[in-house]
């Protein structure tokens, strides 16, 4: 259907006139925010400097982390972007996203270079000669799977944190020493094993026994055994109402009016034609992150802020405060930090010095809203995105590639105990604390209501088979 579309626009599109202004490859700080597949070298923090505290040390640090950038997959995720709502209400599957990718872009290549020999659409010609070289090879048994460029994403800041935390990292690797956890996924599994890299280098990290990863793990995948959620938001059209509205709306046409015309198409592409180029533009610059791609061409910086926000609607209300139980189910990841570094503060145990979890874009938004970061005062809805330039719910900086939360709990003078928390290797503020740097009784008080009330079959309403 997509090859008959292109064709059939391409012999019904009449002459216009070609408006050369700039060229997208000539443009030296492009906008490289491109939501949950942002590559996390566009959010890294390049500052090694050791994290010190006057009068204290780092004497432990917990790790969560989305695992690095992956290649795409052929395996719809209900209630994610490869599903579409219809107008009766009912929930279709869209096309294999590697799939659609493989099979329509270079179709779509081709009309574009076609478009433009005619004398029709408004990319330079340097852009239009990097498009007509552009190709597409990405092997079905890649689905998925981790790229080289996640594999040093996660070797990256495990060799950056050594750097940081070199009481806690730079050490000779020893059993009971460290903990690792990661999905049954292997590209979380690989995100792991690189990040390990990074820290003890390869040698030292072949001699690593790692644990056998939980299917549907409670601990960091907890939405999978999570009833209620997967009732009421993931299979539930409601939590996919403010996004369909801001697709059928006017930023979305004017966006898609203004991507056909940039292409040389007379009669419109449709949303999902757009989409899938947006889709292309970023996996090109997440999986080869040194080169351009023509494919971002296509689209102003006021088009990406537009699609950007399409996808901060979606998992805002999937898996962010838009709905309570999205935040609500993910306390045991919270539990834990909190029992690990109380045994320290107790005097029970001076060890792991380090715990470092691996799993997925959904646990990392849904934990991030359970210690209440990222709360926008005005909730983003389809009607208001003209307000929403400065909101802090941003998938692109928070359902990146990679993106990974760390807290570090340091020993002072007096015996006392402070706890710093650290987003994308940023020091980042933790609600509930008076300063950046938290005082442990401050830490203990926020996590003590979390901890009296995490029942995760109850807070799921999960029936007696998850018992």
């Amino acid at each position: 259907m997509f090859a008959v579309k292109v064709a059939v626009v391409a012999v019904l599109a009449i002459v216009c006139v070609s408006a050369e202004t700039s060229c997208y490859a000539d443009i030296a700080n492009p906008n490289l925010y491109f939501a949950t597949k942002t590559s996390y070298k566009f959010i890294k923090n390049t500052n090694i400097d050791e994290i010190t505290l006057p009068g204290c040390e780092a004497v432990q640090m917990w790790l969560f982390s989305r695992h690095g950038t992956r290649y795409p997959r052929n395996d719809p995720e209900p209630g994610g972007e490869d599903f579409r709502q219809t107008a009766d209400g009912n929930i279709q599957s869209r096309e294999m996203e590697l799939d659609a990718l493989t099979q329509q872009m270079p179709i779509l290549r081709d009309a574009v270079v076609q478009n433009h020999e005619s004398g029709r659409g408004e990319l330079c010609a340097e852009d239009v000669q990097n498009l007509r070289g552009w190709t597409i090879d990405i092997p079905p048994e890649l689905e998925e799977k981790l790229a080289p460029a996640g594999e040093e994403e996660m070797h990256d800041i495990g060799d950056r944190y050594t750097a940081r935390l070199p009481g806690l990292l730079d050490r000779s690797y020893k059993d009971g020493d460290y903990t690792f956890r990661f999905t049954t996924a292997s590209r979380a599994e690989k995100s792991c094993h690189h990040f390990a890299k990074g820290v003890w280098g390869n040698s030292e990290e072949d001699t690593i026994v790692y644990p056998e990863p939980i299917e549907n793990d409670p601990l960091i995948r907890f939405y999978k055994v999570c009833t209620k959620w997967t009732n009421e938001v993931d299979n539930n059209t409601a939590s996919r109402v403010e996004w369909q509205k801001f697709i059928d709306g006017p930023e979305v046409a004017a966006t898609v009016a203004a991507v056909s015309n940039r292409l040389g198409f007379v009669v419109p592409l449709s949303y999902d034609q757009v989409s899938l180029t947006y889709t292309m533009c970023r996996y090109d610059k997440a999986l080869y992150y040194g080169q351009l791609s023509p494919w971002c061409a296509a689209f102003s910086n006021s088009d990406l802020l537009v699609l950007e926000y399409v996808d901060d609607l979606l998992y805002y209300y999937k898996d962010g405060y838009g709905f309570e139980i999205n935040w609500m189910q993910a306390c045991n990841p919270v539990v834990d930090v909190a029992n690990y570094f109380n045994s320290i503060v107790t005097g029970a145990t001076n060890k792991p010095y380090g715990i470092f979890y691996f799993s997925h874009s959904g646990a990392m938004a849904k934990l991030l809203a359970r210690w209440g970061l990222y709360n926008d005062t005005i909730v983003p809805t389809a009607s208001n995105f003209a307000f929403q330039s400065g909101r802090q719910w941003s998938t692109s900086r928070m359902q990146n590639f990679g993106v990974n939360m760390v807290f570090v709990l340091f020993r002072c003078e007096l015996n006392t105990y402070k706890v710093q928390l650290y987003v994308n290797e940023r020091l980042t503020h933790l609600p509930g604390c008076a300063q950046d740097t938290c005082l442990f009784s401050e830490f203990a008080a926020i996590v003590k209501p979390i901890i009296e009330t995490c029942d995760l079959d109850a807070i799921c309403e999960n029936p007696p088979a998850y018992f």
